[in-house]
Order: C-alpha cells, then sequence, then structure tokens
C-alpha cells in the first residue's frame, strides 16, 4: 500500500472577474512536491488551510505523513516577536492551521517533512525560533541566500553533521544545494538538533531526536530531485519511513 503524504498549501488572492471588483482566495501549491512525492512511491494529497483548527484532526486521520511545503514568512508574532522592518507576506490562516497539524502530527509521531518555510515552522512548532531577515542580522555573511540561478542549481555547500539521519541519507558530510530564502531557523526546539549548516552557518537543516521521521531543511529539494541524488534520497526516505511504523533512518 503507498503510503498517503499531506502537503500544506499557499494561499493567495485574485479578481473573480476581470472587471470585478471583488477578490477570491484560492489555496496554491508548485506541482513540484506532488511530483516528487509520487515518484518516491507516495500519493500526495493536498491539505488546504481554513480557519477551522478541527480540520487538522481529518487531516491526519487520512495521511501517513506530513510534507510542509515553502511559501511566505510566518506572522512573528507567534513566536514572541514584532515584525521585522524587511519582513515578507505573511498569512496567519495558515501559521495557525499548520501549527496545530504539527502540534498533533509530532505527539502521533508521525512523519514529517519540512522545506524552507516548512523547516521554520517546525522550529516554532516545538519551541525554537526565527531570524526573521539574515541579511540584517548576519552582516558578516559571505553567502548567498537568494540565488539567482535556476531551481535545480546548487549554489552553495553545506556542512552535514555526522551521526544524524540527514546524515545516513545523504551519505556524506558536505553537499550543495540551493537557495531561495531571507529568513532561518536561529534555535532549534526541545529535542531538536542541527543537522546541517551553511558556511557562514546559518542553519540548513535540523532533526528530532525522539521521532522516527521529523527532518526540516531549508533548501527546496522538490526542486532538485530530478538532477541531484541526495534531494531524490531525502524524498525517497521520508516515503519509506511512512510505510513503517520501525524505519529509524537505517537502510533495511
Amino acid at each position: 500500500m503507498r503510503p498517503v503524504i499531506g502537503i500544506t498549501c499557499s494561499l493567495t488572492a485574485s479578481k473573480i472577474g476581470e472587471d470585478s471588483p471583488y477578490f477570491s482566495q484560492y489555496n496554491i501549491i508548485s506541482c513540484d512536491y506532488a511530483q516528487a512525492i509520487e515518484h518516491s512511491g507516495g500519493i500526495p494529497m493536498f491539505l488546504p488551510h481554513t480557519e477551522s483548527l478541527k480540520l487538522a484532526d481529518d487531516y491526519l486521520s487520512s495521511i501517513d505523513g506530513i510534507l510542509l511545503s515553502g511559501g511566505g514568512d510566518i506572522d512573528p508574532l507567534v513566536f514572541g516577536e514584532e515584525p521585522h522592518p524587511q519582513i515578507g507576506n505573511v498569512d496567519i490562516v495558515r501559521d495557525r492551521m499548520e501549527l496545530s497539524l504539527l502540534g498533533k502530527a509530532l505527539s502521533q509521531d508521525i512523519p514529517i517533512l519540512g522545506i524552507c518555510r516548512g523547516i521554520q515552522m517546525l522550529a516554532v512548532a516545538s519551541g525554537g525560533n526565527i531570524c526573521q531577515d539574515i541579511a540584517s542580522e548576519m552582516t558578516d555573511s559571505k553567502v548567498c541566500h537568494s540565488q539567482k540561478g535556476a531551481g535545480w542549481h546548487a549554489s552553495h555547500t553545506i556542512e552535514i553533521q555526522p551521526n544524524t539521519i540527514l546524515h545516513n541519507i545523504f551519505g556524506t558530510t558536505t553537499d550543495r544545494v540551493n537557495s531561495f530564502h531571507h529568513q532561518a531557523v536561529s534555535e532549534v526546539g526541545h529535542n531538536f538538533v542541527v543537522a546541517a549548516r551553511a558556511k557562514d552557518g546559518v542553519i540548513e537543516a535540523i532533526e528530532s531526536l525522539e521521532h522516527r521521521f521529523a527532518i526540516g531543511v531549508q533548501f527546496h529539494s522538490e526542486l532538485m530531485w530530478k538532477q541531484h541524488t541526495s534531494a531524490q534520497n531525502l524524498f525517497a526516505h521520508f516515503v519509506k519511513v511512512c510505510q513503517s511504523r520501525d524505519y529509524y533512518g537505517e537502510e533495511s
């Protein structure tokens, strides 16, 4: 039986008609996430977010794992800070829905993979914190975190911690990844550890010490898996853990 992977969405607004003054909101998501899950043997299922947090229980009863997709910034009030002058678009409805999902998923040990914004949500949900703007808060950084190249291009180096699940998946302590973000995890949450950093110290991956699989990566692996084996392996391992109650990151 192929595992069902729930993929969170972003919200956007557009006019109902070309000449209409009225706007309607839509949940949107890049097809790259679904293609990566399908290629890895899973069944992708999109999880639209609404103001009804009761949906979290219904979602979790229907899926075997959660993929937290990328998107806009997290509202800093969620993690107890005032908004930085460089804050981007925020969506508090999405924040609340994903926090509700994550709280329940972590307590039920449902596998989680967070990508870009997803790693930041995973950190916040577990008690960590966020750097709201790398350029202004880390002025000595010599790494470009908002690349101009193709989405699949691995633009900068990451250093992976030995003896982590991510190290087991990538099979190396040094790799290259893409980069499209201006925020990053600044503090990991309870029972999470840093699994990888960029050369300037920016956290590029975190993982849980107490869950079967709860990993967040700052890079967009859904854009890389066709060209890079390490990104492909990340999705393959995630889908595999969603199939087995006993999998902890080791090859079977």
